[in-house]
């Protein structure tokens, strides 16, 4: 607050003394018109038993300090003849009167209130008709309050005769309480914020609880609460330190419905803090007490064996620990995270429910792990078949870690032990070798923290291989159960291409390991097979791709009748998935008498210049499909006149 002040200097001599003081000071050298007044209250001096020459007075003194400038606070000066000073800023002032005699000086002194006040507020509370009027004293500026009832009645009430009844005779209707807040005789009452007005009807005035809300935790020194009311009742706001305090009121509530309170210069992270809102009811005489909210002290610490963290989780009823702004952990405190990487810098939160259903959230912990025997195993592999010397794996990091690197492990046979293959930085990785399309291999990956700890290895994935029989028409496929997804395999899905690669098919066979397809219909010589296996999280395996060709199928007649009846006409090649032909038909002496070179055109019987003789004859026939591969057959047949 700027100090306000006034320095007069009196020079020896008679002057005329123009105020009438009615309040002596401490030592009946002078006396004041006021003791407090709100700000532009004029202070007017009236010099009492003086006997010196000269006079000095400072209307704004630090009475600690008087040698010094005779104390006074500045060296404004007025009008010497004039001992009168207006105030126009709120505070408490000490006017500082000096005597001087010759060699002799006498101090004299008087305390200024100037009052900035706020407007009355009086609580009203109706208990069986009767109307209860209370202020708080503690927060009330005025010495006396004028109160218009509504109803006729106007009296005026000292501060102390609070809390007071009035029974109004038909508490029903609705009546206007007015009332105007005043100084005793030691004041000025220049105040324009003394008024209080209110419109209400007596037999609605219940009185209720306070609820708090929400509490939230701003920072290491403060925290916040909303909080809802009844804007007719005095609250009191506690607060207590941790299980074993002492609720302490610190702040009174009134004239509200609600709102939001700040509490600071608390260490949140040493104690935890609760807060409740009480009122006293006028009709029982009994505290209304609101629920209580309480804030988190949480701690993190880094240990050999993990991180600890620890939390008052006996205020909650429920708490979930976050770490990197995930849940690893429900229930109670403390708990030790083994999940951790040495040197890696983690976030923990602790998120709470109270027994009211309120969320708590604590502040945000920070700790570097300095562990270095990791236990979290990696559980999710995927391999990926990319050909018969090249096999892709890649891993699932668990949540929360940040490797310094993987080694990879490898066996040939599953009753082996794992040997280390290889390493790597990122979480995937080529193994080249070779017969991947016709042998299993097994693999297992684990990681390296920063202090070299290597985490267990848990989780076998192997190739998936992916084989086919064939029975006839009938197609059967069947593969390895792929174990690389741990518990998490979902499902296996097999996918059927075109030679271009284009998809012509896919089949969701649940977790079975095996299919089947009926081939006699299909216009597809050349098809490649693929099974995919997939994982709840995301990850999917896949099978080498399998190349099935369907062989080309043909066949030659047993005979046929050329007999100018347009039936059988002529003996031919019949078949599918032929691209070139070479059909040959011999005599029974082993004569070459017929050749074609195409599937439309067969032999209609005839020699070349007669028909040839009913019997039996030979054939051979050469058929090349569509991707050369050469096929060979040979028989007889009977030509019938």
């Amino acid at each position: 607050m700027r100090k306000l002040l006034l320095l007069f200097t009196l020079i020896s001599g008679a002057f005329g003394l123009k105020a009438q003081g009615n309040f002596q000071s401490e030592n009946g050298l002078f006396s004041v018109n006021y003791l407090k007044g709100c700000v532009g209250t004029e202070i007017e001096v009236t010099e009492r038993n003086t006997q010196g020459a000269s006079q000095f007075i400072c209307f704004d003194a630090d009475l600690s300090d008087i040698p010094s400038n005779n104390g006074c606070l500045g060296s404004a000066v007025q009008d010497p003849e004039d001992y009168r000073f207006t105030y126009q800023e709120a505070g408490t002032y000490k006017i500082l009167f000096l005597d001087q005699l010759g060699d002799n000086q006498t101090y004299d002194s008087i305390t200024i209130e100037i009052i900035e006040p706020s407007a009355p507020f009086v609580a009203i509370s109706t208990c069986d008709n009767e109307v209860f009027f209370d202020i708080n004293a503690q927060e009330e500026d005025f010495d006396i309050y004028n109160i218009n009832f509504g109803d006729g009645t106007v009296q005026d009430y000292s501060i102390n005769q609070f809390p007071f009844s009035y029974q109004y005779a038909d508490p029903t209707i609705e009546y206007t309480l007015s009332v105007v807040g005043r100084f005793d005789n030691s004041g000025n009452n220049n105040c324009n914020n003394d008024s209080f007005t209110k419109t209400f009807i007596p037999i609605d005035q219940t009185e209720s609880a306070a609820s708090i809300n929400s509490i939230v935790m701003l920072s290491e020194n403060s925290f916040e609460i909303a909080y809802e009311t009844n804007e007719n009742q005095i609250y009191q706001l506690q607060i207590k330190q941790n299980t074993n305090g002492n609720y302490q009121t610190i702040e009174n509530i009134s004239n509200t419905g609600g709102g939001t309170l700040t509490f600071e210069n608390r260490n949140l992270l040493s104690a935890f803090y609760c807060a409740r809102i009480i009122s006293t009811s006028q009709c029982t005489g009994d505290e209304l007490i609101s629920n209580e909210v309480c804030t988190i002290r949480f701690s993190a610490q880094a240990n050999v064996d993990g991180n600890l963290l620890d939390w008052n989780h006996f205020t909650f009823q429920n708490s979930d620990l976050l770490k990197n702004g995930e849940v690893i952990y429900s229930g109670n405190a403390p708990y030790l995270d083994v999940n951790v990487l040495c040197g890696q810098e983690d976030i923990y939160q602790v998120r709470t429910i109270d027994s009211e259903g309120i969320e708590v959230i604590s502040l945000l912990q920070s700790v570097s792990a300095i562990t270095g025997s990791p236990t979290i195993p990696i559980t999710q592999i995927a391999t990926n078949v990319l050909s018969d010397s090249e096999l892709e794996l890649t891993w699932e990091v668990p949540q929360g870690l940040q490797p310094e690197g993987f080694i990879i492990f490898k066996k040939r046979n599953i009753g082996d032990e794992f040997f280390e293959a290889d390493t790597a930085t990122t979480n995937s990785y080529v193994d080249v070798g070779i017969a991947f399309y016709d042998r299993l291999f097994y693999y297992s990956v684990a990681y390296v923290n920063s202090c070299g700890g290597i985490s267990p290895l848990r989780t076998t994935a192997e190739n998936i291989l992916l084989q086919v029989n064939q029975n006839e028409s009938e197609l059967t496929f069947a593969w390895n159960g792929f174990g690389g997804f741990d518990s998490l395999l979902r499902e296996y899905v097999i996918i059927k291409y075109d030679e271009n690669m284009n998809v012509i098919s896919e089949e969701n066979v649940g977790l079975n390991e095996f299919y089947g397809e009926n081939i006699a219909q299909s216009d597809d010589q050349l098809s490649f097979y693929q099974v995919e296996a997939y994982s709840d999280n995301g990850l999917v395996a896949y099978s080498n791709l399998l190349r099935y060709k369907i062989p080309s199928s043909f066949f030659v007649p047993s005979g046929f009748t050329p007999n100018q009846d347009a039936l059988n006409e002529e003996i031919k090649v019949v078949g599918k998935f032929i691209e070139e032909v070479e059909f040959s038909i011999y005599n029974r002496w082993g004569t070459l008498i017929f050749r074609s070179n195409s599937i439309e055109i067969g032999w209609d019987g005839y020699l070349p210049n007669r028909p040839a003789p009913a019997g039996t004859y030979t054939y051979t026939v050469r058929v090349t499909d569509e991707y050369g591969e050469v096929y060979n057959k040979s028989g007889v047949f009977n030509l019938i006149r």
